[in-house]
This record gives structure tokens, C-alpha cells and sequence, in this order.
């Protein structure tokens, strides 16, 4: 029985080539994109779920208010760790942790740069970084001991085993190999290349050194296990006010621990709260996946029941055969199946098609796995769902059909039929209007935070990081860049102009409450720093080697100006301590971070020391390539252990759109082959009803009527069913995008003309899909349409 049934469908696949090709084309791709975004979704929540205990392990975040602005970080002080290691029975492990940075790495002639880390001997206890040589229980409690990864390993020393070899870090160390760790997973929170002991930086660093016993250091992250018999949220509780009651002058802030299984997907904090992040991204593309296989199963069940008619006297004459109506039921799914499996077949070649080019889709580190037992069962399970979905109509409103009534001829199109398929172009032009409206909001929004100003210059900036070789040799590097003729100044300063590493709150002035609980963001530069980045003065000057007192002059933005209350501000004196700095200068905000949040007050220190960053400023139109190749080997004749490494500011900072840019052009895609699938629906149907209106299109145009007239006969319906959903789309897509937008302090406002523009849109592009068809039958000699009929 199944056999025959296959044989029929079969049969009637190729005896409708057409519509039959639309069907498949329309589900294949639909289903291929469900099934690309589904991969993808997998990628995001692996992260970190390779970690036997996530969700025992737990990350603190401390929680800040200065300036009536709530902030979180995991960011931390010193001796929150030996509070924790000490005085807390339910805590099984815990572990310091640096940022994760790149580091000169040498062995004999051999010449790298890799990431490093540095934890307490604790954290391979704690994560499943598992080891290929080295005791998990001795590899770091040597302070200058190291474990690498196999491929750095590798890289080394090839097959000679590292174990007891010993390598120069950042050209200051010798650090010996004592473990050999499996290579750290893309799906990981923490990527590096090597560990190091964090006793080690406390042994180096005075300033971390010094730090033990200050509370109000932030400067490093913490991480903890606790006991199988205790929970994260238990030991959070205890620990929430910590800070406060080791150090009362540490007023609005709050301790939380965070899950090692919400690190990657809920990554955002808003007031204190986890506000979204990744997840947000996750949710959009899941119900993006699932609207584009519902528009492709919508096409299928119209383009199915419109053709019912066509079926109706099959079904009289099965019927009176002696089919019954689970018989039919079981023929028209078996047909909506195979069409289904063949669409699932060719979605599959799609998806291999298309893998090396899934950037485009803004899809990222997604592989077909056929090994991967789920992804193929939840592929089976779509195909399967898709086919029960898309045929489950019209099984079940043709085996309906009444066979004397068929046999009569009693029954034509249908009503009920007819406005089912009306119900289904709307939801197609709904879900495929919306997504368009949703990706020009998205797009405008990006435009917005890409429009405001950032206080600075950042086109064509070079920034490189400082090493203490460089750092060293500041002034002989400095004169060698300039004398090379490509650059018109240089600078250094303690960060990036894309970043921030330094808030202080220690800061005091004449008229400042005593209630006022601030931080000011710092950066520390010298000589030439203005001119260099481009910063924009709104009163007085920058560090001038023409004036000896800048060693203790102060540069405030407008933010800082704001707090401050200075009605004049240069010459004012601003304590930090028990040092006092008198104001130069005032610039205009300066955008470090959040490119859609309100900038914070900051202030720029003369210092000496303290650099990470040097800057270079090009001189206008220089060929910036061989400007490149012209100090290259200066940096490298300083800095021997690494090589030139730069970036471009204005390109970190379009970085930070990374996310946005993901979404809108993932929507925008989606919603064009939304359209596209719909607009394949249109084609079959105008098909269909120019075929069914045969005889009526030749007697109108026996009685007169011309061409433009038939075509707005046959092309009106359509017209108004696409209009009716860009009407329901407005509204949705209007809630959904207000209340996205709600996540953003520096927002748009919608703008009305969107919704309009996007109705327009959508009909130019439906009516000329619908005038295919009905041009060519209002074309249609009357003669030989009446004839055929």
C-alpha cells in the first residue's frame, strides 16, 4: 500500500513540474536556513559546556554605582580571594585570574607570540582543561612555572617532549614547562595558548603586590567552586555585602556570583540585573529560523489546496471506488512527505553549498557534524514536521470531499479553501513585511551610534601596543617614526582609545558634596597626546612641553565639567589623594566603550610611566602601506622578541557594532528570501487562477475589456492581501523594535514613512511577481481560451 502510494505522488510530482519545482525549491529553502541557524544556535550554548562542573562553578561579579549610574563587572580586589579561600567552608576551589594577553615567547631560534593566562593552581581543578603531560595537582605551584598547549607545543619543539624545557616570556623571563594541556576548545569562554602562576605576577608586580589588603583595587577576576553539598546562590547570599563591611568607605556595591553555564549567552548587565546579551542574538535567530520554514510551509499548503479542484474528481471516483477517507488522508500526506524528503535532500546539498559561506549570513563556526546523532535527529524531525505541517490541510479538506457531489461537479474551488489561502499570503507578507521593517529599524540604529560623535579622530590611527622594550626605548623609537617622513606625531598613553582600563574614585574638588559618590575614568598620557589622537577642545590646551607645571596638569571632558560644576574651569584644582592637579583644559566626551551609552566623566593625567599603547597619526593622504613598511622594522629593531603588530582605532571601533551589524544583516537576508519564497507562493497561485479563470478572461475580452483591465482584475485580490499585511505587520513589528530599542540608552525613535516605505515595497514587488501571469493570460487569444474551455 505504502508502495503505491509513493508510485502516485510520484507520478504527480512530474506531472505538475512547475508548481511541483516551486513547492520543493520553497521548502528546501526554507528548511535549509532553519537548518543553518539551528547549527549555529548549538555552537552558541555549547560554550563552555564541555566543563564537567559549570554548574557548580561560578564567576563574581562585583556591582557599582558612581555618578547614580549601576554598572557590573568582573572586575575584583585582591583580597576578596583570600576572604573567599579563607572564611568560606562551601567553597571547594578558588582561583585569581589575569586578562588573557599576547606574550613573546622564545626557544632558541624559534620566535612567538602567544596568549597567556595566569591562575592559581586551583583552576585546572576547577575547569576541564584536561592535561596530556604534568601532575594536575603540582603543574603551577612554582611560581615560574608554565603548562602549554599541545599545539604550542608543537610549535616549539615539535616531537622532542617539553616537559623540564624552559622558554623566555616577554623577554624578561625564563619559565619552565611543567604541563602540556589538550588544545582549549573555539566553544570557550577563556582562549589562551599557555597558564602561568598567578604568584608569579604577585611576585613582578609591586602594584599587585601592594594590593593585598586594599579593597577598593579592582583589578583582576575571580572564579570559585563550591562543595557538591552547596550551591552558588547559598554562598552568594553570605558574600553580597562583603566589600562594604570589609571597608565601609566602599558605599553601593554588591557582590554576585554567576554561573560558569550563563558566562557566554547572558553576558549584559543592566541596573544591576542580567539584561540579555548573546541570548538576545540566539532568540532572534531561532524565531527568524522558524518564521522562514513557516513562509515555505504556508507556500506549500496554498499552492496544495489551490490545486484541490483540480484533484476533486480524483477523489470522487476513489471514493466510489471504495477508498476511505483515511486512505485519502494517508495518499495526500504520503504526496506532502515525499515532496518534503526531496525538499530535505536538496536542503541538505544547500546547507554544504553554503557552509563556506555562511559569513555572509552572519553566521559563524558552524559544521556539519554527520556524526552528531541530535543535529541529524533534529533534522529528521524538521523534515518530518514540515512534511505533516505543509500537507495536513489539504489531506485533510480533500478526503472531505463528498464523491456525488465531486461527481456532479458541485464542487468548484471552494470558499472555505479560498479564504484559507487568502489567510495564508497575508501570514507570508506579515512575517516577510516585518522582517524587512525590523532590519531597516536595526540598520538605522547602527547608523545612529555610528553618527554620534566620539570626541576624537579615529580614521587612519595606528595603535600599537606598548612592551617594556618599546617602552624603554620610547624616545630613540619616537624619533626614528618621525624622522621616516610618513607621520606627523606620535603618543603614548596608559590605553587604547577603544577601551578603558582605569576608573578611580578617589578624586576630590572645592564644592564637591560629600555625599557625591564618583569615579572618574583615566587615562594617563603625555606630550602630544591631542594632536595625535585628534581630541576636540571645548576650553583651554593640552600637555605642552612649553609649560613645566603640566606635570601635574588635569584634562576634563564636558561629563567631568558636568559633575564638577566648574562655571570656569582652567586653573581649577582637582585632588587625587593627596596630589594636586590643576585643570588645562576641557574636551568634548570621549567615547571609549559603549557606542549606545550615555559617556562617563574622564580625565586625562600628565605620567611618565604607566603606558600600554602607542599611537602614530599619518600624516594626510600618505601611502599608508609603504608608511607601514617604513616602521616596521623600527618597532621590530626595538622590540626584538615580537614582531609589528597594529591595528587601526576607527576599524576597533566599528568593531563594537559587531553584534548589531550581525542582526541586521542576518534579518535582512532572511526577510529577502521570506519575500522571495512568498513571492514563489504568488507566481503558483496567479498561475492557478489564471488557468481556472480561462473562459472568464476570454469572454471579457470578447465583450471589450483590454489588457490593463484583466490585469487589474486578476492582480487586485492580491494587491489588497498584500497591503492587509503590511497593516498586521506595522503594529508587531513596531512592539517588538520599541521595546528592543528599550535595551539601548542612546537610541532612535522610529520613524513613521518605515512602515509605508515598506508596504510599497512589498506590493512593487508582489505585483510584478502576480503581472507574469496575469499579463500573460489577459494576453491569451479569446478565441483559443474559449475554444479550450
Amino acid at each position: 500500500m505504502l508502495k503505491n502510494y509513493l508510485k502516485v505522488a510520484w507520478r504527480h510530482i512530474k506531472q505538475y513540474k512547475l508548481l511541483s519545482f516551486i513547492n520543493i525549491f520553497g521548502l528546501a529553502t526554507g528548511m535549509t536556513f532553519a537548518l543553518l541557524i539551528y547549527m549555529w544556535i548549538l555552537y552558541e550554548k555549547s560554550f563552555d559546556a564541555f566543563h564537567v562542573n559549570k554548574d557548580k562553578i561560578g564567576m563574581v561579579i562585583q556591582h557599582v554605582e558612581f555618578n547614580h549610574v549601576k554598572s557590573s563587572q568582573a572586575v575584583t580586589p585582591l583580597p576578596l580571594y583570600y576572604e573567599l579561600k579563607s572564611n568560606y567552608p562551601e567553597v571547594a576551589y578558588n582561583s585569581r585570574l589575569s586578562w588573557v594577553q599576547d606574550e613573546s615567547v622564545i626557544s632558541g631560534d624559534k620566535k612567538l607570540v602567544k596568549k597567556s593566562l595566569y591562575v592559581d593552581p586551583d583552576f585546572l581543578l576547577m575547569f576541564s582543561f584536561p592535561l596530556i603531560k604534568g601532575d594536575v595537582n603540582t603543574v603551577l605551584k612554582d611560581p615560574n612555572s608554565i603548562v602549554i598547549s599541545s599545539s604550542m607545543a608543537q610549535s616549539l619543539f615539535g616531537k622532542e617532549d617539553p616537559i623540564g624545557k624552559t622558554v623566555r616570556v616577554s623577554n624578561k623571563y625564563d619559565m619552565l614547562i611543567t604541563g602540556v594541556m589538550k588544545d582549549i576548545p573555539e566553544n570557550s569562554t577563556y582562549i589562551f595558548d599557555f597558564l602561568g602562576s598567578y604568584e608569579f605576577i604577585m611576585q613582578t608586580n609591586d602594584f599587585v603586590k601592594n594590593s593585598r589588603n586594599d579593597w577598593g583595587n579592582n583589578f583582576m577576576s575571580n572564579v570559585v567552586q563550591v562543595k557538591e553539598n552547596a550551591s552558588l546562590v547559598s554562598l552568594e547570599k553570605k558574600i553580597t555585602r562583603l566589600i562594604t563591611e570589609k571597608d565601609p568607605k566602599l558605599k553601593n556595591r554588591m557582590v554576585t556570583l554567576q554561573s560558569a553555564a550563563d558566562w557566554h549567552l547572558f553576558n549584559n548587565f543592566q541596573n544591576w540585573k542580567i539584561d540579555g546579551g548573546r541570548i538576545i542574538l540566539v532568540r532572534l535567530f531561532s524565531i527568524i529560523g522558524i518564521f522562514v520554514l513557516l513562509v515555505a510551509c504556508m507556500n506549500f499548503m496554498n499552492l496544495t489546496t489551490a490545486r484541490s479542484a483540480k484533484r476533486a474528481r480524483e477523489v470522487g471516483v476513489r471514493k466510489a471506488a471504495g477508498s476511505t477517507r483515511r486512505q485519502l488522508i494517508l495518499q495526500f500526506l504520503s504526496e506532502s512527505m515525499l515532496t518534503a524528503m526531496i525538499a530535505f535532500v536538496v536542503s541538505l546539498v544547500l546547507c554544504l553549498l553554503l557552509l563556506p559561506y555562511v559569513r555572509l549570513l552572519g553566521l559563524e563556526h558552524i559544521h556539519f557534524n554527520s556524526l552528531n546523532l541530535s543535529l541529524l535527529g533534529i533534522m529528521l524531525a524538521i523534515c518530518l514536521g514540515t512534511g505533516l505541517l505543509a500537507g495536513s490541510y489539504p489531506a485533510f479538506y480533500l478526503s472531505a470531499f463528498k464523491p456525488l457531489e465531486v461527481l456532479k461537479g458541485k464542487i468548484t474551488s471552494g470558499g472555505n479553501s479560498g479564504f484559507f489561502r487568502k489567510i495564508l499570503v497575508v501570514s507570508q507578507f506579515v512575517i516577510s513585511s516585518g522582517l524587512i521593517i525590523c532590519t531597516v529599524i536595526v540598520y538605522q540604529q547602527i547608523k545612529f551610534g555610528q553618527g554620534r560623535s566620539i570626541g576624537y579622530n579615529p580614521e587612519n590611527l595606528i595603535s600599537v601596543r606598548a612592551s617594556d622594550d618599546l617602552n624603554k626605548n620610547y624616545q630613540p623609537l619616537r624619533n626614528e617614526v618621525m624622522a621616516s617622513g610618513y607621520f606627523e606625531s606620535v603618543a603614548r598613553a596608559s590605553q587604547p582609545m577603544t577601551a578603558l582600563y582605569n576608573s578611580w574614585s578617589d578624586f576630590t574638588w572645592e564644592g564637591k558634596s560629600a555625599d557625591l559618590d564618583v569615579s572618574l575614568n583615566v587615562i594617563l598620557t603625555e606630550w602630544e597626546m591631542d594632536k595625535t589622537v585628534g581630541l576636540k577642545f571645548r576650553q583651554g590646551r593640552g600637555f605642552s612641553q612649553q609649560y613645566p607645571t603640566d606635570s601635574t596638569g588635569i584634562i576634563i571632558n564636558e561629563s567631568a565639567l558636568k559633575v564638577m560644576g566648574f562655571k570656569d574651569p582652567i586653573g581649577k584644582i582637582i585632588r587625587l589623594g593627596t596630589k594636586q592637579l590643576h585643570v588645562i583644559g576641557v574636551i568634548e566626551n570621549v567615547l571609549l566603550t559603549e557606542p549606545f551609552k550615555p559617556v562617563a566623566p574622564l580625565v586625562m593625567i600628565f605620567t611618565k610611566d604607566a603606558f600600554n599603547n602607542i599611537f602614530l597619526r599619518p600624516k594626510p593622504g600618505v601611502d599608508m602601506k609603504a608608511a607601514l613598511a617604513a616602521v616596521a622594522p623600527i618597532f621590530e629593531k626595538y622590540n626584538p622578541t615580537l614582531n609589528f603588530d597594529y591595528t587601526f582605532t576607527d576599524r576597533d571601533f566599528a568593531a563594537k557594532f559587531d553584534m548589531e551589524n550581525q542582526a541586521a544583516r542576518l534579518a535582512g537576508i532572511f526577510g529577502i528570501f521570506a519575500i522571495f519564497i512568498s513571492c514563489l507562493g504568488l507566481f503558483g497561485l496567479a498561475m492557478f487562477m489564471a488557468q481556472r479563470r480561462t473562459r472568464e478572461i476570454g469572454i471579457r475580452k470578447v465583450l471589450g475589456a483590454t489588457t490593463s483591465q484583466l490585469w487589474l482584475l486578476l492582480s487586485t485580490e492580491f494587491m489588497w492581501l498584500v497591503l492587509l499585511a503590511c497593516l498586521l505587520a506595522s503594529p508587531v513589528s513596531w512592539y517588538f523594535m520599541h521595546n528592543w530599542l528599550e535595551h539601548y540608552e542612546y537610541r532612535i525613535n522610529i520613524n513613521w514613512w518605515i512602515f509605508p516605505a515598506t508596504a510599497i515595497l512589498a506590493l512593487i514587488i508582489a505585483v510584478a511577481t502576480v503581472s507574469t501571469q496575469s499579463i500573460k493570460a489577459a494576453m491569451v487569444n479569446p478565441a483559443k481560451s474559449l475554444k479550450t474551455e
